[in-house]
């Protein structure tokens, strides 16, 4: 029996959709394996957690500003009126965090937040029933904005020693740290994590990002290199 990273051995459970690691309505490209998510859980996201994020909440701002990729029609931009924003921090933070779960089941898979140490996240983004979670402040920055591709979402986990700390990012703005559950393991140490650069439609892990950055700085400095040896 197939179990779901959200639901895990509830009865009647079909697995037909893929979850989006980020929602697709902000860009999100990559999904998550087939039989990772089940569709009753994609469901009630789309239907619960992710509208009135997306749609009602000061995220709705981000899309409106950024767009994402598709231009609406001249009538309806002469039409649309601005949502009343709701402003539901619990709805925003369970939304945050299902996108800080989806993106540990894409970089450990799913054997690994099946694991009963996450128990209590994944019961608190599905049902809201409990307080535990709470934005961790005075935390250190996990990761500096500056490096990510512009106006980008990331998702970025750190063991600060206490606890597996996620850091999510919408745009590179709107922004929330959850201590998702105790530290168990050395798996964090040295920070992961996932990225969508949804105005390059490009989404690469953390590690794939610093080489990148490191590989660009390389060149640059053999570049500056070849130009002082051909100066003399």
């Amino acid at each position: 029996m197939s179990l779901c990273i959200y639901y895990k051995n509830r009865i009647g459970l079909t697995f037909n959709k893929r979850e989006h690691i980020f929602p697709k309505a902000i860009g999100g490209i990559e999904r998550l394996d087939a039989g990772v998510v089940s569709d009753q859980a994609n469901e009630f996201f789309a239907n619960n957690l992710e509208v009135k994020t997306l749609r009602m909440s000061e995220i709705f701002i981000g899309r409106i500003v950024n767009g994402y990729n598709k231009k609406p029609s001249k009538e309806k931009q002469k039409n649309r009126t601005l949502p009343e924003f709701l402003f539901n921090r619990e709805i925003d933070s369970r939304t945050l965090g299902k996108i800080a779960f989806n993106s540990l089941a894409k970089i450990k898979g799913k054997d690994y937040v099946l694991k009963p140490e996450f128990d209590e996240f994944r019961n608190w983004i599905i049902g809201g029933n409990n307080d535990w979670y709470h934005c961790k402040m005075g935390k250190e920055i996990i990761a500096s904005t500056q490096i990510m591709p512009n106006q980008s979402h990331y998702c970025v986990f750190v063991d600060d020693g206490e606890y597996l700390i996620a850091d999510v990012c919408l745009y590179n703005c709107w922004r929330k740290m959850f201590g998702i559950c105790r530290s168990f393991d050395d798996s964090f140490v040295i920070p992961k994590g996932y990225i969508c650069d949804w105005k390059n439609k490009k989404e690469f892990t953390l590690m794939e990002l610093m080489h990148e950055l490191a590989e660009l700085e390389d060149l640059k400095y053999q570049n500056l290199k070849e130009l002082g040896n051909a100066l003399g």
